[in-house]
């Protein structure tokens, strides 16, 4: 859940820069909204599959390979999502590393986005047809999984970038809230030993 708190963040960090840039703050107030946004970033992109953990140990014994396969598809590929925008970040600063130039960083930076992207894209994708297949959380979460990300991308490309964070942080949020209820669900549900 912390993480869909972070993604929904992500968009609210930039209107802030843009407020600064509009009101004509210092340079200087800059860097503390890249190191927020940096920091959020990463947190929110290791949480995935921190998330992803979480509901595979609930489901695990109702599914088969595929669904598997879908699950580290999507560890591995929100771990490729990181790197791709920790290199896309110092192509950007160019005063780092300058042993290799920037350009450098900024390919490989954008090659770690797409294929980590379209790694997620499948393995959510096969992880949603497993959920709803092991009928072990609500339907829902396993249409959460096949559409929330496709959806979340084509909106970035038709309106803005920051939808994206915002409708995949909106189903992180109810997938960890589900994942959370269900948890509660059980506990309530197991009997208190007698002393």
């Amino acid at each position: 859940m912390v993480g869909g708190v972070l993604f929904l963040a992500f968009p609210f960090v930039g209107l802030v820069g843009y407020l600064f840039l509009y009101l004509g703050l210092p340079d200087r107030d800059y860097p503390v909204l890249y190191v927020l946004y940096g920091v959020s970033s990463v947190v929110a992109f290791l949480l995935v599959p921190v998330g992803m953990v979480g509901i595979h140990v609930l489901q695990r014994h109702s599914y088969g390979r595929e669904a598997l396969f879908g699950f580290w598809l999507v560890v591995v590929g929100s771990l490729v999502v990181l790197g791709g925008v920790v290199f896309f970040t110092l192509g950007e600063s160019e005063d780092v590393l300058q042993a290799t130039p920037p350009l450098v960083w900024v390919a490989l930076g954008l090659l770690g986005l797409v294929v980590g992207l379209v790694s997620m894209v499948v393995g959510f994708a096969l992880y949603g047809v497993a959920t709803l297949q092991a009928k072990v959380l609500p339907r829902w979460c396993g249409v959460a999984f096949i559409a929330a990300l496709p959806v979340a991308l084509a909106l970035s490309v038709s309106l803005h970038f920051s939808s994206m964070f915002l409708v995949f942080g909106l189903a992180w949020l109810a997938l960890g809230y589900a994942l959370w209820a269900r948890r509660e669900a059980l506990a309530m549900q197991q009997p208190r030993r007698v002393r």
